[in-house]
């Protein structure tokens, strides 16, 4: 019997809205920037790489801010797609930060509210352990999200980002659940499917493309809807 359900949040129960290119051309156009989406979107993810093995974990270890975290990042995507304008790009970035802090630069992934209302209503404790920094309750709550959840630990506040087993551990010092009765579920094979699982919980992995899982991998806890996370609990 599953007591503790946690979820992993960004694209397991909500996701950026129109995808990272197209809000950061949209802010970019406001200081008169015309950017292309798809170039940035590439960029975006071969600089977040390079940003978070620099600075792991929103730079917590390094101290600095995550607010100049992310305006680094911000910068570099942009500069590496070919835009220099400095000044322009700090005022994009600053402007992003506090953009995705709200609700506007996030949707809801279908079928995530009547997941977790289902979930509450079954008795079972609800939580989210995610790699974010400290604006995920504000993102949360602007989505109408908040209320379901017992707690919300981030990685930026808990000093370690999955799949580090401190983070899980702290998750079930949190809910006072033991290991064995809780499940976690994400679409992250290392942070949400084997990390859980070295610390003696279950996970299910969230894949919209089972045919690239790895074999080891059991695919009998592998779903391509995260209303399918209703059948393990």
């Amino acid at each position: 019997m599953i007591k503790l359900l946690t979820l992993d949040v960004t694209n397991t129960v909500i996701r950026v809205l129109g995808g990272v290119g197209h809000q950061y051309a949209s802010a970019a156009s406001i200081y008169g920037i015309k950017a292309d989406p798809e170039k940035l979107d590439v960029s975006f993810r071969t600089k977040w790489i390079e940003h978070n093995f620099k600075y792991p974990n929103y730079g917590v270890s390094s101290g600095i801010t995550s607010h100049a975290w992310w305006n680094e990042l911000v910068k570099q995507t942009f500069i590496s797609s070919g835009y220099t304008d400095t000044e322009a790009l700090s005022k994009v970035a600053t402007h992003l930060y506090l953009h995705f802090k709200t609700n506007k630069g996030w949707e809801v992934l279908p079928n995530s509210q009547n997941v977790l209302h289902d979930v509450k209503s079954k008795g079972i404790e609800l939580g989210v352990i995610s790699n974010f920094d400290e604006r995920l309750e504000t993102v949360l709550s602007s989505l109408g999200l908040l209320h379901y959840f017992d707690f919300v630990l981030c990685s930026r506040l808990a000093g370690h980002a999955k799949p580090q087993p401190q983070i899980y551990e702290k998750a079930l010092g949190l809910s006072g659940i033991s290991a064995s009765d809780a499940l976690h579920v994400g679409d992250h094979i290392d942070n949400d499917y084997t990390g859980p699982r070295n610390i003696g919980m279950s996970s299910v992995l969230l894949c919209n493309n089972v045919e690239k899982i790895p074999d080891y991998v059991d695919k009998k806890f592998v779903i391509t809807n995260l209303v399918d996370i209703l059948k393990f609990i």
